[in-house]
């Protein structure tokens, strides 16, 4: 793949320099990444849905909403992810999370919208798009936007409909997944803001 020229993003934090692992990759991912109010309000619901249907809670520090996951990527291709995310240009919006479900198989229990924000919809269809446009590949199934609050649940949540958490959304980032000795971590490595809505 041939990086796109370098850009120095405009009203972000540049992506931070990493070589990542010894051969130079990174496990990369696209997300939004809550504040410390909404993170600690999604914690929350995942130890209550802990409680309901066992399983392991995410730590609070993970807890995030997946817009385009890319997998292992040279560290060389900073500068092109650093590119396409500053021309985003997405607007802001506010997430309403009122829902909890699980998916047959996997034993994961996630919370997410009833209804979709058009601005996340075009968020995370842009980013695709351009992503794909520059070479990047991406998993083909259909962006269903959640947040994973627990893993490895023993039994599905009574109810679908939850009392709704406000995320007022006002950026994106990209974000490495290291494994250590405590498990993944991760670390933010860019942020860019949306736009304000007028």
């Amino acid at each position: 793949m041939r990086p796109l020229a370098p850009v120095r993003c405009a009203s972000a934090q540049d992506v931070t320099d990493t070589a990542g692992r010894p051969d130079g990759r990174l496990r990369l991912f696209f997300a939004l990444w809550p504040g410390a109010a909404t993170a600690a309000a999604l914690y929350a619901r995942a130890c209550a849905l802990k409680a309901e249907c066992d399983g392991r809670a995410m730590r609070r520090d993970t807890i995030h909403l997946t817009l385009a996951f890319l997998g292992e990527v040279p560290s060389c291709d900073l500068a092109a992810l650093s590119a396409i995310a500053a021309g985003i240009g997405g607007a802001r919006f506010t997430l309403e999370l009122d829902h909890v479900g699980t998916w047959r198989g996997n034993r994961i229990l996630w919370t997410g919208p009833s209804c979709l924000p058009p601005a996340l919809v075009a968020l995370g269809q842009t980013l695709a798009d351009c992503l794909r446009a520059a070479g990047f590949a991406l998993e083909q199934r259909a962006f269903t936007p959640h947040v994973t609050l627990v893993r490895n649940a023993r039994r599905t949540p009574q109810a679908g409909e939850t009392h709704a958490l406000h995320w007022r959304v006002a950026s994106f980032v990209l974000v490495a997944s290291e494994r250590g000795t405590a498990g993944a971590h991760y670390r933010v490595i860019g942020r860019w803001r949306l736009r304000e809505n007028r």
